[in-house]
């Protein structure tokens, strides 16, 4: 069984996250603040009590549904309501909510900039809906009990298939040692994890946080994991030179309602980290 070890960054990172969503209510960027949440959900910060204030502030945009509701039901025609409500439906991943509430909207006589919002929305979610039935024909599993990604640089970010029908997906890459997150926005499904890590750990300009070059010496040395979607809190490993189809096939993989591809970074040049986290793997 494995918990992710964490630098005193991943804390940081949470607890960063959780005030910009805080900063968010008060503008009354609902949106912004979902989002701002749920990074601080993915930094998994071991803080338990801060964790659950992260939860909590994030599903309170329920209730900003229900204002949106609240609005309408005392005029049908406050078309900024339903904008509103969707928006926030989207963030929270209930995508078929979000599509009944622009139907309702574009049924009003909306202005115009108002009704091109409701219905550029509505296509999103509709995207998204065929996305889950295409991904689930093709026996990839989609986790819906798992939170979505969440980090700021996903928000509008989608799957997408091309004129081949091929995947491209998002990608979020983790480097827990540092606490260290690369979001990668589109990744065609043919294209290997070692490229994608090739083209953001250059030797020539490596991360600031990757001060010793453990991760840019040698892709040979980096180990890839992915969580396993059958045994709460397991890492499953898997070769480097994977292509994301090879990844999405594998047994225990899945994706999470957000449709983001989550791999998991450790290098084996990291000695006292790597060690840790293979304990915790045979533990």
């Amino acid at each position: 069984m494995v918990s992710i070890i964490q630098s005193p960054d991943c804390l940081e990172n949470a607890q960063s996250y959780k005030e910009d969503g805080n900063y968010y209510v008060e503008r009354g960027e609902f949106g912004k603040a979902v989002t701002a949440y749920g990074g601080g959900i993915a930094a998994q910060p071991t803080d338990k009590k801060l964790l659950a204030v992260l939860y909590t502030n994030r599903e309170n945009y329920g209730s900003c549904v229900q204002d949106c509701r609240s609005a309408i039901k005392c005029d049908a025609s406050h078309t900024k309501a339903y904008v509103q409500a969707a928006k926030t439906l989207i963030l929270l991943s209930k995508y078929k909510e979000a599509v009944e509430m622009c139907t309702a909207g574009l049924e009003t006589k909306s202005a115009s900039k108002e009704a091109a919002k409701q219905s550029a929305i509505k296509n999103n979610c509709l995207q998204l809906v065929d996305a889950f039935k295409q991904l689930t024909s093709r026996g990839i599993v989609i986790n819906m009990e798992l939170p979505p990604v969440g980090l700021p640089e996903s928000a509008g970010v989608q799957i997408s298939f091309d004129h081949l029908n091929k995947i491209h997906w998002p990608v979020l890459f983790m480097y827990p040692e540092f606490g260290q997150t690369d979001f990668v926005q589109d990744v065609a499904e043919y294209v290997t994890i070692k490229h994608c890590l090739s083209q953001l750990l250059t030797p020539s300009d490596p991360p600031p946080w990757d001060v010793d070059k453990h991760y840019t010496t040698s892709m040979d040395e980096l180990e890839i994991f992915y969580e396993d979607c059958l045994i709460e809190k397991q890492m499953i490993a898997i070769p480097i030179k994977s292509t994301l189809t090879e990844v999405s096939k594998s047994k225990g993989f899945s994706v999470r309602r957000d449709l983001v591809m989550i791999l998991i970074v450790v290098s084996k040049l990291s000695k006292n980290f790597y060690k840790k986290w293979m304990e915790n793997l045979r533990g």
